[in-house]
């Protein structure tokens, strides 16, 4: 019986780590023609400017977290995340500097890329003065513990695991018991 129940107990395991592994594609960047400020205004789902506080990397995804300077669409809060996988398409964000970003919304989360309108804010004048005055921000936000700990985070992926996990060693105690 104890082989048996290690085997169940393997292929739980298995099944579980396939279930959390999930395929990502890779596209080859390739931008159409730059939008005008307009026209990026109405399709992005959030337009600020912002000051890098801090990168995590995690594989081949990172989290940019952003001191929200100024916003012009879609935030309220003083404090940002950005999420990517490293790629053609992405943009080279470094800790410490602003940059005037424009963010679409996809899988969940907001990213943005080369094809955007996102660039340093330093060499945002253009857009800038497209834009006009930005509102500063109003809600008061500390995103520093959701970059840190992504487990609590993505707790929607983990619970279905451990409940899978709880239910399979019950069937298998149930079944040797028997």
């Amino acid at each position: 019986m104890n082989k048996r129940l290690i085997a169940y107990s393997l292929t739980v395991i298995l099944l579980a780590a396939g279930l959390t592994t999930f395929p990502t594609a890779s596209h080859a960047c390739k931008c159409v023609e730059e939008k005008s400020v307009k026209k990026e205004l109405e399709s992005s789902k959030a337009v600020f400017s912002g000051k890098v506080i801090e990168i995590k990397n995690d594989k081949n995804n990172r989290k940019i977290l952003f001191e929200v300077e100024d916003t012009w669409k879609g935030v309220a809060q003083t404090e940002f995340i950005l999420e990517d996988e490293w790629s053609s398409c992405s943009i080279d964000f470094f800790e410490g500097e602003s940059y005037l970003v424009y963010a679409y919304e996809f899988g969940g989360e907001f990213t943005t890329s080369i094809c955007d309108r996102t660039k340093e804010l330093s060499s945002a004048g253009e857009d800038l003065a497209a834009l006009g005055k930005g509102s500063t921000p109003t809600e008061e936000v500390d995103l520093n513990i959701e970059l840190q700990n992504p487990i609590i985070h993505n707790m929607y992926i983990w619970v279905p695991l451990i409940i899978l996990f709880v239910l399979s060693t019950f069937l298998i105690r149930k079944r040797s018991k028997s």
